[in-house]
């Protein structure tokens, strides 16, 4: 799939990676998360695509920087690195600079080798091409937003330490007129290496009744050290949702129908042990109050009708005893 052009590299999700470039570098770049696992002294390879997506001959340089989680979503934080140790030293390529025509595509072939005194747990950068030989080298903030991005997760083996809690885990509203159902669901990680959560969310009716399993992780978003991360969760029939006033809120409704209030228990593991995190449980109510509406109406609709079939009944009943 193709990625999208950044429009600022410190509020990229790690979830989507998704890093952009301005509309003038019109680059695509594939994978745009790679994550490997090596032990210390040994040597990964892989290779990169990218794409001069512009209409004009391209020279792509290619730079490496390391950076760290910060916020919920994924965001990432670049390190100023002038001496570029760590995770960008241990990064080969063939090339220093690619030359691309208009519309071609090349093989960026990389290999990453860990020092034998390389810190045990994870490690995080990113792999930048750029236009400009000077913002290649050059880690500013002005110049990361001149960049498109593969982000590289690497995992040194060893005595890495893997630990997690749940923050909290809550609805976005206590009370809605439909689905879907926005839940989310906090980590905090405490170790020393990136993981992915995986479990279920359940959602049970006021019987009890199961009524809906969903992804307690869908897009699979990494968790990297000393982070809290956001993993939303969507409970829905259908993501056909009108837009507008009364009456599209009643075609969501009738399209997203749920009455009652709802349980939704949340199960998830993490690691490479598969551990298990306590399980949190949350409630909510779904309430179509416009459906409700409608239901009202057409009952006092019809309350009126009867008792004006009643008066009928009645004045013909007088009419024809009298006559009598």
């Amino acid at each position: 799939m193709r990625i999208a052009k950044i429009l600022s590299l410190f509020a990229a999700p790690i979830v989507g990676w998704a890093l952009f470039s301005s509309a003038a570098y019109a680059i695509t770049v594939s994978p745009v998360i790679v994550d490997h696992e090596v032990a210390n002294g040994m040597r990964v390879s892989g290779r990169m695509m990218i794409t001069n997506d512009s209409k004009a001959p391209q020279t792509y340089y290619v730079s490496v920087q390391s950076f760290i989680a910060v916020g919920e979503n994924g965001e990432q934080q670049y390190l100023d690195e002038a001496d570029l140790k760590g995770l960008p030293s241990w990064f080969r390529f063939n090339q220093e600079s690619y030359q691309l025509a208009p519309g071609e595509t090349v093989e960026v072939p990389y290999s990453i080798y860990a020092p034998q005194d390389a810190e045990p747990g994870g490690h995080y950068a990113t792999v930048f091409f750029s236009t400009n030989p000077e913002a290649a080298n050059d880690r500013t903030a002005i110049n990361l937003a001149a960049k498109t991005g593969i982000v590289f997760l690497v995992k040194v083996g060893g005595d890495v330490k893997e630990s997690a809690s749940i923050e909290s885990f809550t609805a976005n509203q206590s009370v809605y007129s439909h689905l879907p159902a926005l839940m989310s669901l906090r980590i905090r990680n405490t170790g020393s290496v990136h993981f992915r959560p995986i479990g279920t969310l359940t959602v049970r009716n006021m019987w009890g009744g199961i009524v809906a399993r969903v992804p307690a992780n869908p897009k699979k978003s990494a968790v990297l050290p000393n982070s809290i991360r956001r993993l939303d969760t969507w409970w829905t029939k259908t993501t056909d949702l009108a837009e507008g006033g009364f009456i599209s809120g009643l075609t969501n409704e009738w399209k997203n129908f749920a009455l009652g209030r709802y349980t939704a228990t949340v199960d998830v593991k993490y690691g490479s042990q598969n551990t298990p995190l306590e399980a949190r449980t949350i409630s909510f109510w779904v309430l179509p109050w416009r459906m409700g509406l409608i239901l009202l109406a057409l009952l006092a609709i019809l309350f009126l009708l009867m008792r004006l079939y009643n008066k009928m009944i009645i004045s013909s009943a007088l009419k024809q005893s009298r006559r009598r």
